[in-house]
């Protein structure tokens, strides 16, 4: 389910990434997508928050938010994980010109600013973590 709000725990969000009020960034919360721009949600960020809802469903939203929020190995590998769907989402198994472009559309996105990674990775690891993890899945 999509709904145009702020997730609950928007507050703890925002005080860890102050970016997080940009447009277009969606939540997972709890078996929903929190859509606070309200726009239109490709299948390929649905796959991406997929995998954050999927994750969340072992120990409940509130324990993974709360580790999402202060472990940065954590929320790299949470991203990494979701990043990898999206991907598998938009590729094309025609045309590598373009798989390699989304490819490094893909890490740029895992290693943006938002994230706030201590310390900040870089496109060559995100690189090569989403080709392992493209591989595995």
């Amino acid at each position: 389910m999509i709904i145009n709000e702020l997730p609950p725990n928007f507050e703890q969000i925002k005080a860890a990434f102050p970016k997080a009020d940009g447009p277009g960034i969606l939540f997972a919360f709890d078996g929903s997508i929190y859509n606070p721009s309200g726009i239109v949600v490709p299948p390929a960020l649905i796959a991406h928050e997929e995998v954050h809802l999927n994750r969340q469903r072992d120990g409940g939203p509130t324990k993974w938010w709360d580790q999402y929020l202060t472990d940065s190995e954590f929320r790299y590998h949470e991203e990494l994980l979701a990043h990898t769907a999206e991907f598998k989402m938009q590729r094309s198994f025609n045309d590598r010109n373009f798989g390699a472009r989304l490819l490094t559309a893909t890490a740029l996105r895992l290693v943006a600013p938002l994230y706030n990674y201590q310390p900040p990775r870089t496109l060559q690891q995100a690189m090569k973590d989403l080709r392992r993890e493209i591989q595995n899945v």
